[in-house]
């Protein structure tokens, strides 16, 4: 019985898709509010959701890049001689 890793899901690659279509849609938006010149509460609104949904879209990005590299997390230990 061979057991998945993450790495070798295809989780990672969702990941970058969500986050992708996260980025552009977010993009797409402000740059609609902008075009449209839209104002007030509604247009403010529309910027706002543009850039959380892009911000997002990123950080889902980099969270999937750390999936796809190899396993870092016993390379760094404190030193042993004494000194600190």
């Amino acid at each position: 019985m061979s057991v998945s890793t993450s790495r070798d899901s295809a989780t990672p690659a969702r990941l970058v898709g969500a986050a992708v279509t996260l980025i552009v849609i977010g993009f797409g938006l402000v740059f609609l509010s902008l075009g449209f010149d839209w104002e007030g509460f509604g247009g403010g609104a529309a910027i706002g959701v543009g850039i959380g949904l892009a911000a997002v879209g990123m950080y889902f990005w980099g969270y999937a890049n750390g999936l796809r590299r190899p396993s870092s997390r016993g390379t760094w230990l404190p030193s042993r001689d004494g000194r600190g």
